[in-house]
């Protein structure tokens, strides 16, 4: 799964709103710069998330947010605390139940996003999500479990076709704080050189590849190894 750094998760604090938001009809409502509802699967884990991501088109945070399921139901509802000029870049994971429990708590379709910024200007929005995921990759090299020279390190995965694109994630578990190096690859790429700087004698890493969809979905594999002391 993407590493929390990667996600750059929210620090600021942010209360449960059991109210809707609704505009009048002759309120002018705006776009969001950005918005996105997917699924992401570890298949080496066996679990399952969603990942809903909203950027307002503004430079002011917003007070309130909410996300409405295709069938009305109410999943995401949020007030920003009083004083913190709101929140711009929102995103949010849900828990990782095994297997693909939460994709019945999140129905295919188009969900209704809303937002209300701290100036009163009203956003809406929609993201349809899909539960289509793209097939797993491979890791060739290195193995689970291998020990590998510290030297030199090409990692090897299996080609998929019909994704958009590969994502790379080495990590340094050895190190504290845990370092990570996170890249996007294009969908003819199935190999990646490690820089010699990242590699350290008797460390333990981790290594993820996903495929990601043309729908947005991701579907991570990943493998554990050590380097020789």
């Amino acid at each position: 799964m993407l590493s929390k750094p990667a996600r750059a998760a929210l620090a600021v604090p942010l209360y449960v709103l059991l109210t809707t938001m609704v505009a009048r009809s002759d309120e002018p409502v705006s776009e969001f710069a950005e918005l996105g509802i997917l699924v992401e699967q570890n298949a080496t884990d066996g679990d399952t998330e969603i990942v809903i991501t909203a950027v307002p088109d503004t430079d002011q945070g917003l007070k309130r947010f909410a996300v409405r399921t295709p069938d009305k139901r109410l999943v995401l509802a949020v007030r920003s605390p009083a004083r913190v000029m709101g929140l711009r870049e929102l995103l949010f994971e849900t828990p990782e139940p095994e297997g693909e429990q939460i994709l019945s708590v999140y129905p295919e379709g188009r969900y209704k996003f809303r937002g209300i910024a701290e100036d009163g200007e009203r956003f809406f929005g929609t993201a349809r999500l899909s539960h289509r995921l793209p097939h797993p990759t491979m890791i060739i090299h290195p193995a689970s479990g291998q020990e590998v020279p510290a030297d030199s390190l090409t990692i090897q995965w299996s080609q998929v076709p019909g994704i958009e694109q590969f994502l790379l994630e080495f990590e340094n578990e050895s190190a504290d704080p845990e370092q990570s190096l996170t890249i996007n690859l294009p969908p003819d790429v199935t190999s990646f050189e490690v820089p010699p700087s990242l590699l350290i004698p008797g460390a333990d890493y981790q290594v993820g590849v996903a495929t990601i969809a043309r729908n947005g979905n991701i579907v991570f594999v990943e493998v554990e190894f050590s380097t020789a002391d």
